[in-house]
């Protein structure tokens, strides 16, 4: 838990956070751009709300974490805070949930600007279809669960690389890969009947080793106030605790061998 405040405090002060933290001023200009969409103006403010979330979420998770790993190695302050009775454990986790908090705490303000805008966006034009706000808040949950998912990664590859690009990229080919592999693996399996078996064993490896980032991305239903199916909600947050379960657990099994002198 200290390792948490500690980092809340650090990413509070960091130059890196308040830069990334200045693009929720965007906010301000969604409906001025929504405005141009003419008649879809609720609905392009709530894609667009989402997705400047996401961009922000996207952005810290990505460089903001694996930075600070590779900070605290790089300075010899991993080594220095692990020279007391500290577990390596309690480090890698502590990091963790406090950037985890953060996100949270982004995605919650992004939430409230995000209500405001698409409120005015529209309040210009008048839509066919009802503001779901139900389906708005799950749709910023589960953009922060993708990126806990993202930022867990990051640790993963922070915790065995020396380099700072290494993780960096290493999770972006991750990142895309896991929004494109649910319809890269539906397209494969209808045609099946035409793979060998031998690829059809490494499509299924990659599709259940590759984070699946695509099943939480609800801004279509939120857009355009589609039914959400609560059974998909539970699996997808199932699926969110195994994958972050997991991920950190071989986190921290490697950062334990790790040489840090």
């Amino acid at each position: 838990m200290k390792f948490s405040i500690f980092t809340i405090k650090t990413i509070l002060k960091d130059r890196l956070f308040l830069m990334i933290l200045s693009f929720i001023l965007v906010y301000a200009f969604i409906p001025v751009f929504s405005y141009f969409s003419m008649r879809q103006l609720q609905e392009i403010s709530i894609t667009m709300s989402i997705s400047l979330n996401s961009f922000i979420l996207l952005i810290l998770s990505l460089f903001g974490s694996i930075y600070t790993i590779w900070r605290d190695i790089e300075r010899k302050y991993t080594f220095t805070m692990l020279s007391y009775p500290i577990k390596r454990v309690s480090y890698i986790i502590g990091r963790y949930v406090g950037f985890v908090i953060i996100l949270l705490i982004i995605t919650l303000i992004n939430l409230g600007l995000g209500a405001i805008a698409i409120k005015i966006s529209a309040g210009f034009y008048k839509s066919q279809l009802p503001i779901i706000w139900s389906n708005i808040v799950i749709a910023y949950l589960f953009s922060f669960m993708k990126y806990s998912i993202v930022l867990a990664l990051g640790f993963l590859f922070a915790s065995f690389s020396t380099s700072f690009f290494t993780p960096v990229f290493s999770t972006i080919a991750i990142f895309l890969a896991g929004n494109s592999i649910q319809g890269i693996y539906d397209y494969l399996m209808k045609e099946s009947d035409k793979m060998a078996s031998y690829l059809k064993s490494i499509v299924s490896f990659f599709y259940y080793i590759l984070p699946n980032l695509s099943a939480f991305d609800m801004t279509s239903y939120a857009a355009y106030s589609l039914k959400i199916n609560i059974n998909s909600i539970l699996f997808s947050i199932g699926y969110f605790i195994l994958y972050i379960s997991v991920v950190m657990c071989i986190a921290v099994l490697i950062f334990n061998k790790r040489d840090l002198k």
